[in-house]
């Protein structure tokens, strides 16, 4: 212990300089899935999970072994891997798995534009400075990415879909039409606990091209693609913007909500699903923070912003907030009515 008594806070920033390592190495045996082909409740060698991976065991072992320092696997002397609370949650089958994560938040599009983030500081967007082309036309040509992008919104860690379901009353719908609504698991979620309401995927062509038949649960799901920066259809009781605004400067999310209060009948609702941004970091939660700067490197001036900002947005499109409800997630559900 030095003088000063820093030794403990030195190790944890040291580790926190370190942290895109972790994350690399996170990445790495979720691209394996290597989560899946360890039982558990059991353990298998080291070798036989290198023949199943197709890769070598010495430098798979090396990163098990630094993986199990931050608690993710259990490595036996015997060479044995097996999982801890933390790995476990890697498999594909856990109930919003942390595997889409894994893969989604180093893989290339999101890796390279943290590598230029300073041009965010000058102005400019990472992201397009990374690569030289918007993420969403990144997304429409990475088609790998854009499919894992939508399995890591779909089991996105902050339950928010389940969350959403739980928190409002969707029994008096008719029709809910989710507004970039990805691979359709807002939807899903709540038509599992309603079942009088059908609903309605509206995002790109490419997006709603990839969900199955059979992800649309029995058929009272259709899809429609377009873009919500044009218009956004008619006809529905309820519609959702399930963290859809964070992705657009304040100007775009206008035009957004304008094309929503244009399409909404005067008894119709619009569900804004989103975080509520902290003004203070000291009683926020950190993910949220990380969020807003993954917003800032991927889209430049888009943000996760405070309930004002939502007020001064809304205010501005023609919307009016009627009530703020808190979830189980780290969500709130905006309900929101025409003016």
């Amino acid at each position: 212990m030095t003088d000063d008594g820093t030794d403990g806070d030195r190790e944890a920033l040291d580790l926190l300089i370190r942290g895109f390592q972790v994350s690399r190495m996170l990445r790495l045996v979720a691209d394996l899935g290597l989560a899946d082909k360890i039982p558990k409740d059991g353990s298998r060698n080291v070798g036989d999970l290198a023949t199943a991976c197709a890769v070598l065991a010495s430098p798979l072992l090396r990163v098990l072994r630094a993986l199990a320092a931050f608690g993710v696997f259990r490595i036996g002397a015997d060479g044995s891997v097996s999982h801890s609370p933390r790995s476990v949650l890697l498999r594909t089958d856990q109930p919003n798995s942390l595997h889409h994560g894994a893969r989604f938040w180093t893989a290339p599009g999101s890796w390279k534009a943290w590598g230029v983030l300073d041009a965010a500081l000058a102005g400019d967007t990472p992201h397009q400075a990374a690569w030289n082309m918007s993420r969403f036309q990144y997304l429409r040509e990475h088609t790998d990415e854009a499919r894992n992008f939508d399995a890591f919104m779909a089991n996105f860690p902050d339950h928010r879909h389940q969350a959403l379901a739980a928190s409002y009353d969707f029994s008096g719908a008719k029709l809910i039409i989710d507004i970039g609504g990805g691979n359709g698991e807002a939807l899903r979620r709540i038509l599992a606990r309603f079942p009088a309401p059908r609903g309605l995927v509206f995002d790109r062509d490419d997006v709603v091209a990839a969900i199955a038949p059979e992800a649309r649960s029995s058929g009272r799901i259709d899809v429609q693609g377009g873009s919500f920066l044009d218009l956004v259809p008619e006809g529905a009781d309820i519609y959702l913007l399930v963290r859809v605004l964070h992705d657009w400067s304040d100007d775009d999310c206008i035009r957004i909500l304008r094309n929503c209060r244009a399409a909404m009948t005067p008894s119709a609702r619009l569900l804004i699903v989103e975080q509520i941004l902290e003004p203070d970091p000291a009683l926020g939660r950190p993910s949220s923070y990380l969020v807003d700067t993954q917003m800032m490197a991927m889209f430049g001036t888009a943000r996760e912003r405070t309930e004002a900002e939502f007020g001064e947005l809304l205010q501005t499109s023609g919307l009016g907030l009627e009530r703020v409800i808190e979830t189980a997630s780290p969500v709130w559900v905006m309900e929101v009515i025409p003016m």
